[in-house]
């Protein structure tokens, strides 16, 4: 049955590689033409979503507010000798010193006091309006990078255009069309090995070539053994098994996958620089950079970092709450040097750091002032990190013009108060790196026009 239905999304969609091949742009009414056109940019985005809530106030510490002390944080408090300066008010926790480098070359951006208005501190509510884009509906399952893709057009002509890296793939990308998720990357194959796997790609492979004039059917394609195919025989392409980039600076692994690539430390844990639940997670990075480095078309990747729910034992200097941060800290640090071209690598890929953007963000933050079992619990703003050639690097919200008096504790008493709506930074990322239509943001972020988002625009992207 059909209803005959034909709006720009499913044209975008069944076009597939045929509207520059046919010359048809230039028919096209100007919407489509601009919608079409959209996707032809280089801006390449990575995203880890810090599962749990990041407490923001030991991770870019305010230690030019006099309530950040050793009353409101008898167990948590970092010393300002302990942490990384960087400037007059903010500190980074020192688990995080491996993005001083960046900061001090303009390619980071730390940015406090990012939540959106009327948090539930819900776990489950947070993570999802952090991902559909709409505050107002915390039960949608749509993605806004999923609206964002389908109304550029980005995956328009390409193999791969998407992919992520972690257990399940993420409601920012859900929606009408699926995208690749590599849920282990040691195992993301045929589960039959050679001859079996052969015989089966044979099989597949050839059934639906020369395809002529049935563009409008790929995506149904898509979901079938040709773009399984596809993607495997892709994936395997890279062999990323055997790639081991190394820090041109100490030699060490940037990709921390197992004990032989985990550096040695004394000091560290059964004598290794990172414990060995760390693996996955560098494993699931390790691909993400992969996949934008490769000749895939891949222009979105992302991942994410669990456990960051610290009510009980947070720890400050050293405990769960630094471990994560120093994983996060080398992690990005290790993406600035095998984007930028500059990892002892003999694959000599290009350097693309000047084409990416780094983004971290979490669900909410955490108490301003720490519980009775040494932890934190659920709170309001948060910060993130944004890292990249494109980015306008330095301190945001946390200086004395942005915070006031009285702010650590600005939601009832207890909760660190937002200044930045999330929508805002990803508003910003999206038309300024990603080539988002300006004036479409509505499209991606439901009532940001009327909520006076754009007020809130901190400029951090370089247009």
């Amino acid at each position: 049955m059909s209803n005959n239905r034909y709006d720009r999304r499913s044209f975008l969609r069944g076009s597939g590689m045929t509207l520059a091949g046919f010359g048809l742009l230039s028919l096209l009414p100007g919407s489509l033409v601009r919608y079409a056109e959209a996707a032809t940019g280089n801006g390449k985005m990575l995203f880890i979503f810090l599962r749990g809530g990041n407490d923001g106030l030991n991770a870019l510490i305010p230690h030019g507010d006099p309530d950040y002390n050793t009353t409101t944080r008898p167990t948590l408090y970092i010393p300002p000798a302990d942490a990384v300066n960087l400037n007059s008010f903010a500190s980074l926790h020192p688990a995080l010193s491996d993005l001083e480098e960046m900061y001090i070359a303009g390619d980071l951006a730390a940015v406090h006091r990012v939540g959106y208005a009327n948090s539930s501190h819900s776990h489950f509510d947070g993570q999802r309006i952090w991902e559909n884009g709409d505050p107002q509906q915390p039960q949608m399952f749509e993605g806004w990078l999923h609206r964002y893709i389908q109304s550029s057009a980005l995956a328009q002509g390409v193999q791969l255009p998407v992919l992520t890296a972690q257990a399940n793939s993420p409601l920012i990308l859900r929606g009408e069309s699926s995208y690749v998720n590599v849920a282990n990357p040691d195992t993301f194959d045929y589960i039959e090995p050679d001859p079996k796997r052969s015989k089966m790609s044979a099989i597949f492979g050839n059934r639906f070539s020369g395809m002529e004039g049935l563009e409008p059917y790929r995506p149904l394609l898509s979901d079938t053994g040709v773009k399984l195919i596809d993607t495997l025989d892709t994936y395997r392409a890279w062999d990323q098994a055997n790639w081991n980039p190394r820090d041109p600076d100490t030699g060490y692994a940037l990709f921390p996958v197992d004990d032989l690539t985990n550096p040695d430390d004394p000091a560290g844990p059964n004598g290794k620089k990172f414990a060995t639940g760390s693996y996955g997670f560098f494993k699931s990075l390790k691909i993400c950079a992969l996949s934008l480095l490769e000749s895939s078309g891949t222009r979105i990747a992302g991942t994410e970092l669990n456990g960051w729910d610290l009510h009980d034992n947070q720890g400050a200097l050293a405990g769960t709450h630094a471990n994560l941060l120093s994983w996060l800290g080398y992690g990005m640090r290790s993406l600035k040097i095998v984007l930028s071209g500059a990892a002892i690598d003999n694959r000599t890929y290009a350097d693309i750091w000047s084409d990416t953007v780094v983004t971290t963000m979490s669900e909410f933050g955490r108490t301003s002032a720490e519980n009775g079992s040494t932890g934190t619990d659920h709170g309001n703003a948060s910060c993130l990190f944004m890292a990249g050639g494109p980015v306008n690097g330095g301190v945001y919200n946390c200086d004395g013009g942005s915070w006031p008096a009285g702010v650590m504790f600005g939601i009832n008493g207890r909760y660190l108060l937002q200044n930045t709506d999330y929508r805002s930074v990803f508003w910003e990322l999206l038309r300024g790196h990603m080539g988002a239509v300006a004036g479409q943001e509505e499209t991606y972020f439901p009532g940001y026009g009327a909520q006076g988002l754009a007020s809130q625009e901190l400029g951090l992207i370089s247009v």
